[in-house]
């Protein structure tokens, strides 16, 4: 990697983390202030977050034009900094009731920011290293996510403790300025998107229709949006199930939830660190074998159960499970950054999440009819789900790509 695309792949972990640590913290000082509330704590939790997944899903498409229309660097810049004055406007509030509203209203707001810069951060990885390094500098920053999701959140309870709900929103506002002044040092090695900085709604369709006609003429890339958008089906019904771990496996001793969790944390940045030192360009089918292995990885979990009812050999199932779910990820974004002209970067990204967010509420609500939480093949289940897919899309991608 030259000393320029290092530089860049520093700036992005750096930005990307401190922002991601962030989000995390705000969620975490607005849910618990929110549940403290009383009476109505449950509506107003259920409110957020609902807002989080509805601003998501509209404006993802609109995120992706834009980061096709306007420059990256610019929109990652202006998007953390307007994260940041959101927060440390909720922090200067003292009344209660108001504040209650500025809460909810910040989450709609920083939704609507997160879904201009995913997609925008995402595109900018092909401006600032080169093909071959893509896969590397998704490796790390997958495995610098992981680190903020294990660690924000143990952060977060002491922070809320002592600081409160004003203090940890003014340190929100802080990460998010230090944030937009990290992008600023990024130096693109490349300007391949030549960018259209104009605006007008009638524009913003055309972009985005002529992003779903891009999307499906590259056969390749289509069936493969398609597959992640089914593998998120089945992901809905893992997630639906792990807070019922102890009731599917009622001879475990301990907290299989918590277990589950920490885990996958830690089968996801082994599987991070795996990616960056293999080989860096992958072909489809290595793809669908890490995803046909995680899905029998998954299933292993009531094998596991049977062979030895412990804990610690149950938790090997949700480890090797997105250990080899992080490698598919990983690589499945770099083969998009590498595949995907510039110009259409930003707008298959904001389709790839929008697809994404769809498809895991649906398959929650299917799920929640047709699954019993003490059923100790739940994870069999799904985890043959995600295997069949494998197989079947191995085929579909070899038919037609």
């Amino acid at each position: 990697m030259k000393k320029i695309e290092k530089k860049n792949a520093s700036v992005l972990i750096t930005s990307s983390s401190i922002s991601r640590a962030g989000d995390i913290l705000f969620d975490y000082a607005s849910n618990t202030f929110l549940a403290s509330i009383n009476r109505h704590s449950l509506m107003l939790v259920g409110i957020y977050q609902t807002l989080e997944n509805m601003i998501s899903v509209i404006f993802n498409l609109f995120g992706g034009v834009i980061a096709d229309r306007f420059r990256r660097k610019r929109i990652l810049i202006l998007t953390d900094f307007f994260s940041g004055l959101t927060c440390l406007v909720a922090a200067l509030i003292n009344v209660s009731h108001i504040l209650i509203f500025a809460i909810i209203g910040g989450t709609v707001v920083l939704s609507l920011l997160s879904s201009f810069s995913n997609p925008a951060y995402k595109a900018i990885t092909k401006e600032s290293v080169e093909k071959e390094t893509i896969a590397e500098l998704n490796s790390n920053l997958q495995t610098a996510s992981m680190i903020m999701k294990i660690f924000i959140p143990l952060v977060s309870v002491g922070i809320y403790h002592i600081i409160g709900i004003h203090g940890a929103l003014a340190l929100d506002a802080v990460s998010f300025f230090i944030s937009a002044s990290i992008v600023l040092l990024i130096s693109p090695i490349i300007e391949e998107v030549k960018m259209r900085e104009k605006f007008s709604f009638s524009l913003i369709f055309k972009d985005l229709a002529s992003g779903f006609t891009y999307l499906f003429h590259k056969k390749r890339i289509f069936i493969l949006i398609i597959l992640a958008a089914f593998v998120n089906f089945f992901l809905a019904a893992y997630n639906l199930l792990l807070p019922f771990g102890n009731q599917m496996f009622p001879k475990i001793i301990g907290n299989i939830y918590g277990s589950y969790l920490t885990a996958e944390a830690v089968g996801g940045i082994i599987g991070a660190v795996i990616s960056g030192k293999i080989n860096k360009k992958m072909d489809v089918n290595q793809l669908m074998l890490y995803l046909g292995i995680s899905g029998i990885s998954l299933g292993l979990a009531p094998v596991f159960y049977h062979i030895y009812p412990t804990l610690y050999l149950l938790v090997l199932s949700p480890a090797l499970f997105n250990l080899f779910l992080a490698l598919f990820n990983i690589q499945f974004f770099s083969f998009v950054q590498r595949e995907v002209e510039s110009e259409f970067l930003g707008r298959v990204f904001g389709i790839i999440f929008t697809v994404a967010i769809l498809f895991m509420p649906l398959g929650t609500l299917l799920f929640t009819l047709l699954l019993t939480p003490s059923f100790e093949y739940n994870f069999l289940f799904v985890g043959m789900g995600i295997l069949i897919l494998s197989i079947l899309f191995t085929k579909i991608y070899q038919k037609y790509a």
